[in-house]
């Protein structure tokens, strides 16, 4: 939940949707307000920036480590009144992405954060045994905010509040055209929203080639090097966009039942954001 009340407006950035680039442009049209977030953690603003741009998130007295730009709302709720008491009378407005896709991108996210697997590829069979796992450490859940897990969060837990819609509109992540447009029509700001880089995997004739490539990365080639060719590299012609082959590759029996059952509303959600922003004739 990112406040930007000068303008009566509040973002709710949902993981894994493209919430980024929303927030780049939001930040360069209006500034940001962290303080009530600040004052519910008991500390500075300074301190909040600080914790926000390492991306190693946040210490709330209760919940523990959390990243505040990706809580659901019943958390905002419960444990940052300052916050939720000013988001309140804001618009606001949320991006939206097929519940299986965001799914699909999230194992993969978290291959790469926690086992330093970045360039798998998407029919690797550790993405389905990763799935499997993650599935499982679901199942017992209803809306939660672990920062290990928080990719895998249902979207509608960021809309509705015990069955209320808390938000005045949603976007499919295909449309930021039409909400750059509603943020004008209904708060006078200006934003453009750039291209959100799809994820890359390596094709499958360079993975002979993907052992030596990590050794050189992770043994030979200087950390500073190695940080100003990685966009160069990721982009080159050995990777090609991992997403668009998400449908066409079935994981496991049992995520596919798991993932069509749990994100159930989410898909529901999807569907609406794309009829009200005239895409419903597209959907896969």
């Amino acid at each position: 939940m990112l406040l930007y009340d000068k303008a009566g407006l509040a973002f709710i950035h949902v993981p894994k949707n493209g919430g980024k680039s929303i927030r780049a442009a939001l930040d360069a049209a209006c500034p940001i307000n962290l303080a009530p977030t600040a004052a519910d953690l008991g500390i500075t603003v300074e301190q909040l920036v600080a914790d926000y741009e390492s991306g190693r998130g946040v210490t709330h007295p209760v919940l523990g480590q959390v990243k505040i730009e990706h809580l659901p709302l019943v958390f905002w709720e419960e444990h940052f009144p300052r916050t939720f008491a000013a988001f309140i009378p804001l618009k606001s407005f949320v991006m939206l992405r097929d519940p299986r896709d965001r799914f699909f991108s999230a194992v993969l996210q978290r291959l790469g954060e926690y086992q330093d697997l970045k360039n798998l590829r998407a029919d690797d069979p550790l993405v389905t045994a990763e799935a499997l796992r993650v599935c499982e450490w679901l199942g017992a859940r209803e809306a939660f905010c672990d920062i290990d897990h928080i990719h895998f969060t249902r979207q509608a837990d960021y809309v509705t509040l015990r069955g209320e819609r808390r938000v005045s509109a949603i976007f499919p992540i295909d449309a930021t055209a039409a909400a750059a447009e509603w943020v004008g029509r209904e708060t006078g700001l200006t934003i453009e929203v750039a291209h959100e880089h799809a994820r890359r995997e390596p094709k499958r004739w360079s993975k002979a080639i993907q052992p030596a490539a990590r050794f050189a990365g992770r043994h030979l080639i200087p950390g500073p090097i190695k940080r100003a060719i990685y966009p160069l590299w990721r982009g080159s012609g050995v990777f090609d966009d991992a997403s668009k082959r998400y449908k066409a590759i079935e994981l496991d029996r049992e995520v596919e039942r798991f993932v069509s059952e749990y994100y159930a509303p989410d898909a529901a959600l999807y569907r609406e954001a794309r009829e009200l922003a005239g895409l419903a004739q597209k959907a896969g």
